[in-house]
This record gives structure tokens, sequence and C-alpha cells, in this order.
């Protein structure tokens, strides 16, 4: 119906239409020549010998380069010794204040040249290239490349696209309101989910980014899925630049679904941290919607959904989680708890004869498959919560209509996730990595104290397991001060019987809420008993283990507060009460309160940084290293060439992606070895590239790729990562799953159209 109302607007008629795609297409034309336009490099050979031993800082070794504005690939070339031991950036005081957008790239033993991209968006005939040196070991530069890319343009047409495309929306929606007035009630969600959806996003819009301890981690994810893309892969299992270019199983262990987003933009020109700010905007507003949705179809009612919706999008941890702490998965994986607390919520509290009730499949499907894509933890903490509440109300579990929405959900989840779960479980079962090693960390000591769960005003704190420093000067890491208010006048009206009388879904759904939110904060707690529950069984330990940390469950603990909020602004709307108008009174207020802190705290003391590049960042952080071969030497994994055997001559090596060629030759009478810079996972596969005759590889004593030549070999090894076939199987199954979903909801509602 709406796009039949669309097309009798004839839009595609109006001046002010024709005059919006006239000026998109002559802007999409200049990009798009410009992109076919040859890219032009310049080469610089000077030689500039640095003192050993004596330190400097941005030495001027080659200056007055003349460049027009572009996105540049920048390329020094070296000789050193030692790792690190020097930094090359580029600098112009000529250009306007962000008119040159770079990092540098430091320099390393095993490579000769840099690679690292700088932004300039204005021309400059004074561009420096310059040099920290260390003072450590010897350091010579002996040329420069500049070479020119067309990311300045695929970026400026996607911008274009973006706001295009955003200008025309515009313009239909404002000659449909002509015609087709849109209802008022329709007007005020739409602002206010925007609204919300802006408000959370503020803390991205600022130059930088605020340093969390989980920021680096997540944008190093992010550059991987980027090389991956870039190296052929699809989807990314092995991150082929990480830890020094050795590669990392970051991608089959922590699913970078979500991430494909933010990556595409890097490939198309944007910086690490303009990609990482978009991707936050987007999920704050997503967030905002689908909260609006959920809870509004659970309360029946727009306002309602709109200030649940505020209420979770703004609320204290997700703030805290995604902003301050930048832990992207797990912010990522809250997007979703609405549409699980609303599938359960069908699934539960619905007629089994409503066709709301045939349809929760979905929004279970949904919410369980973006967990499982998002934040492996947070899904653990889920499927605990489901088996609770599953539970709690064994009887209708099984009743067969619930039990064939909970299945249907379950197994739709499980197909959209197949392409992600069976390599995942392969190496899982498979592989020794670290991950399977780490029970023995405790967690209760890292457990909040109870005062704090009600922590309203934001400020600067530190970023240590609670235990080590009490409340003095943390963050605010609780629920926030109106959801535990809404949960304690909760307990206190059903003690007094308030709504005795009263019988329908939407109570028990918010008495299901209150007990399981109690469990959950009183879980996040130090006083509550993980050390015991550790001590019971292995499994246990590596479960609890694995949490890292109690706040976690704040996460779950939110929404089921959120819910309990919800159906006290309910009651006390369908009963006409004054409380009705004041509870809606102090929830603005309080949010306003907390928010208004937030961006105090984030002007003035949170700290900014500026990265631009992946090689800004390092290619060695991994975090905890829990994907490594357990016994892996982390310390030992660098920028580094092949080593073999004495008898072994190593000709020549490249490695691109997942793809690596060794040219080599053993002059032994027995079969010898070459341990190559590449972490061995399962998948490696080495042949002869002449006659594509299979060669045997090994796992060297720091667990990298050891290849083994047969006596008098000599030719040209290919080494490539090979996924499994049942990989393929998981993908092409989880593809199917994604075609079969509109199928089968047009077909749905159809029938139930129809009914």
């Amino acid at each position: 119906m709406l796009f039949n109302r669309i097309r009798t607007l004839s839009i595609h008629t109006k001046n002010s239409f024709r005059l919006i795609v006239l000026l998109l297409s002559l802007l999409c034309a200049v990009c798009v020549w410009h992109i076919a336009t040859p890219c032009e490099s310049l080469q610089m050979d000077k030689y500039y010998y640095f003192e050993s031993g004596v330190p400097t800082s941005d030495t001027v070794v080659f200056d007055q380069i003349a460049l027009r504005p572009g996105v540049y690939e920048i390329r020094l070339q070296y000789e050193t010794d030692t790792d690190l031991a020097g930094l090359c950036s580029l600098r112009d005081g000529s250009v306007f204040t962000g008119g040159l957008l770079t990092n540098g790239e430091h320099l390393y033993n095993a490579l000769d040249q840099t690679s690292y991209k700088a932004w300039l968006y204005e021309g400059t005939k004074e561009l420096e290239v310059t040099v920290s040196y260390g003072g450590e070991g010897s350091l010579v530069v002996t040329g420069l490349t500049v070479v020119e890319t067309n990311l300045l343009w695929t970026r400026l047409l996607a911008v274009c696209l973006f706001w295009g495309l955003t200008a025309l929306s515009v313009l239909t929606l404002y000659y449909y309101q002509k015609e087709f007035p849109i209802a008022e009630n329709r007007k005020k969600v739409f602002f206010f989910c925007t609204l919300i959806g802006f408000l959370a996003s503020v803390p991205y819009l600022h130059e930088g980014l605020i340093g969390g301890a989980d920021l680096t981690y997540h944008l190093q994810r992010i550059e991987g899925v980027k090389d991956g893309l870039l190296s052929g892969q699809f989807p990314v299992r092995l991150e082929p630049e990480w830890v020094y270019g050795h590669g990392y199983a970051n991608g089959i262990f922590y699913c970078n679904a979500l991430l494909y987003v933010p990556a595409l933009l890097r490939i198309i020109g944007f910086t690490v941290a303009e990609s990482y700010g978009i991707y936050c905007i987007a999920l704050n507003f997503a967030t905002a919607w689908i909260s609006w949705f959920c809870f509004s179809r659970i309360f029946g009612d727009d306002t309602l959904g709109l200030l649940c919706s505020g209420l979770y999008t703004l609320s204290i941890f997700r703030i805290y989680k995604l902003v301050i702490t930048g832990a992207v998965g797990e912010g990522s994986a809250y997007t979703f708890f609405p549409l699980i607390a609303y599938g359960l919520y069908l699934v539960f509290a619905t007629d089994p004869h409503s066709i709301r009730f045939k349809k929760a499949w979905l929004p279970l499907a949904a919410g369980y498959a973006g967990l499982i894509q998002t934040h492996v933890l947070t899904c653990e903490i889920t499927a605990f919560l489901t088996i609770l509440i599953c539970l709690a109300f064994v009887k209708k579990v099984f009743c067969l209509p619930v039990f064939l929405q909970l299945l249907k959900g379950a197994l739709t989840a499980l197909g959209l996730s197949l392409w992600y779960l069976i390599p995942f479980l392969d190496y899982y079962l498979t592989q020794d990595v670290h991950i399977k090693h780490i029970s023995a960390r405790t967690i209760q000591d890292r457990g909040l104290l109870l005062p704090q769960l009600a922590f309203q005003f934001w400020r600067s704190g530190l970023n240590t397991p609670q235990g080590d420093n009490g409340m003095q000067y943390s963050h605010p890491v609780g629920v926030g001060l109106i959801p535990i208010l809404g949960l304690l006048i909760f307990a206190v009206m059903a003690f007094c019987g308030t709504w005795h009388t009263i019988k329908n879904n939407r109570k028990k759904t918010a008495c299901t809420a209150a007990v399981f939110g109690a469990l959950l904060l009183l879980m996040s707690l130090n006083r509550f008993p993980w050390d015991k529950i550790q001590s019971i069984h292995s499994v246990a330990a590596s479960l609890v283990s694995s949490l890292q940390f109690p706040n976690r469950f704040l996460g779950w603990g939110t929404a089921c507060l959120v819910i309990v909020c919800g159906f006290l602004l309910w009651y006390w709307k369908s009963s006409r009460s004054v409380l009705y108008p004041m509870s809606i009174l102090v929830l603005v207020t309080g949010i306003a309160t907390s928010y208004l802190f937030l961006m105090d705290s984030v002007d003035r003391e949170q700290e900014y940084f500026d990265l631009y590049n992946e090689e800004s960042m390092g290619f060695g952080y991994i975090s905890g290293a829990e994907y490594l071969i357990e016994g892996t030497d982390q310390t030992r994994l660098t920028f580094a060439d092949p080593e073999g055997e004495e008898a072994v001559t190593i000709l020549s090596y490249q490695k691109k992606g997942l793809h690596a060629e060794l040219e080599c030759a053993n002059a032994a009478d027995r079969v010898s070895y070459i341990d190559l810079p590449i972490l061995l996972y399962k998948g490696y596969r080495a042949t002869d590239k002449a006659t594509d005759t299979p060669l045997t590889i090994d796992d060297s004593e720091n667990h990298t790729l050891r290849l083994w030549l047969p006596s008098g070999y000599e030719g040209t090894v290919s080494i490539d990562f090979v996924p499994p076939l049942y990989w393929r199987l998981g993908e092409f199954i989880s593809l199917l799953t994604i075609l079969g979903l509109p199928v089968a909801a047009v077909i749905q509602r159809r029938r139930y159209t129809h009914a």
C-alpha cells in the first residue's frame, strides 16, 4: 500500500526532485571520472644516515614535496637492524588544521620499507617526511615513494550518494505528507527515536576517539576484517596482517559479522576513527528504533515504547560499555536484547491462537542470531537466562504451539549462524588455544559493591577491577538510579497487593522481569559466591572464568528493569493515576541529568586520541592472546623472514594475505625444514607451485608453520589457507536461511491476511 501511494505522487516529475537528481549525478560523475583517472606516483632517492646512539626527534629527511589533494600511500625505504628503531611521519604547516591526517609508521628490522596512508585535503608544495630515531641500532633512509590512490574520490562518492539519497527521501516524505497526512503519533515516534539515537551518538561527534580499555583491540578487529577482505577472503576467517603479519584466528572465535560495515568504510577511504564512529552512531540509532518497536509492542503504547527506548538506549551501563570502555562487541550485543525480550513475551504471554504469537519466532531468531554473531560471552549469559525462564514456565514450554515457536526460533538462529559456529567449534575442539587454559582466573573480587548499582552521575574513574579500589574514583558501572527506583517501587506495590486483582500477561511479564532483574543485579556483586561456584567442577571453573567481569550481568539486568519501569508506567497510565505524569517527569529528569553529567565527563575528563591508519596502532596487540596456540611465546612474534636449516637456501619470500610463495632449495641429503613467520592454524596447505605436489608442514617450537623440504628439492613453494569443505557447507546453509526468511515472512503474512 505504501509503495502504491508513493507511486501515485509522481515524485519524479517534480522540479525539485529533478534538480537534486541532476546535482547528484554531476557530483557522482566527477567522482567516477577521478576514480578512473590513472594515479600518479613520486619516487625520491636519497640516503640519510642517523648517528647510532644519538636520539633525534622529527628529523626532516625529505621536504618540499608537492602534492594535490588526495589519499596517498607513503613508502619510506630504509635499512635498520633494530625493531621500532624509528617512527616515520608527515607534517605540513601550510595546510589548514585537519588538512593532513596521518599517524605515521614505525620501522622494523625485517622490513625494508614502510607502507601507510595519509589523507591530504589541500594541495601543498611544502610536505615534509620526518623520522624520529630512538638511538638504538643503525638506521639509514634510502628513498621515498609516494603513491596516489583513488580513495579520496571513492570516499566522496559514498558521501555524495548518502546525502543525495537522504535529500531525495526527505523530499519524498514532504510530498507524501502533503498528499497523505501522517498521523501525529507516527511523527512523534520518528522525532523522539531520532533524538534518542542522536543523544547517544554525541560522544562520537567529537574530534578523536575516547580512549577505552578495549578500544584498540576492537579497532584491530575492524582492520583485520578489512585486510581479510582485501586479501580475497569472504567471510574473513584469519586476519592476515595481525600479529606482525603472522595471521591471527580472531575472526573464527570472535564473530565479526557487524564489523563488515566499518571495514567496508575503511576500504572505500574513510579513516579508522571515522569508520568506527559511523558504526557506533548507526548502532545507537538501531538500538533506539529496535527498543522502541519491541517495548511499544509489549505494552501496547507508542509513548511507553519511547520512554523505555530512552531509558534503555541511554542507560548508564550501555553507555559505559560502548563509550567509556570501548567494548564494541558487548555494546553491539545489547542492540538485540529487546528483540529476545519481545520474542519471549510473545511466546509465554500471548494467546497461542493469536497472529502475534505465530510471529514470535522472528524476533527470537533475529535476537539470538545477533547475539551469537556479536559477543559469545553475552550469548552465554543469555542462554543461562533463557534456560531459567523456560524452567519457570516449564508447563508452557511443553505445550506444543509454544514448543514449536521456541524450536522454530532456535533453528532459524542456528541456521543464520552456522557460517560462524562450525569454524568456531572446529577450532575450539581441535586447536589447543590459550582460551581453553584460563579457568584459574577468578572473578568474584571484580564484582561491584551494592551502592554502585544505583550510580547515576558520570565522572571519570579508574578502569580497573572494582575489588582493587572500591567505589572511590570508580566509573558509574551500575544500572542507574531510575531503574533501581522502579524495581523498589514495584516490589513495594507487589508486597502491598496493589494490583492483586489485575489478571493480565503484562503483570506476569513484569513480575518475571523483576525477579530475574534482581537476580542479575545480585550476580554482579562481589558478595555473590563466584569463587565457590568456580571450585565445584572444571566446567564451572571454565565458564565462570570466561565471564571475566560480573558486571556483564548488568546488560540483561538493565533490560529487565526497563520492562519493570515500563509496566509501572503502563499501570499508572491505564489507571489514570496522577503518578503517571509525575513518573514521566522523574524518568526524563533522571535521564537528562545523567546525560548532562556524561557530556561533561566526555568533554572535560576523558582522554581523546587520533587514529587514521592501521599502522599507527601497531600490529601486535591481541588483548589476552586468547586465540594463540597454547605455549606460543608472544614476545618472539614480530616481522621476520623465514629461517631454515644450514643446508637450506632461501632465494625469495613473498606473502600477501593468506598466500605466501617461497623460492628455496635443499642441498642436504636428508629432509630439511624452514620456519615461516605464519602462525600454524588448521587449514594451511603447502604445495610445489610447478607440479602442485603436496609438501609436509608441521608445528615449530613456537607454533609457527614449519615447512619440510625433500632432499635435493629446488623450486617455489606455494602456501595457502584452504577452509575445510564443511565450513563452506555451513556458509551455504546460512545463505539459504537468509534467503528463505523474507519468503517465509511473506507466506506467513499472506496466510494470516486471508485467514
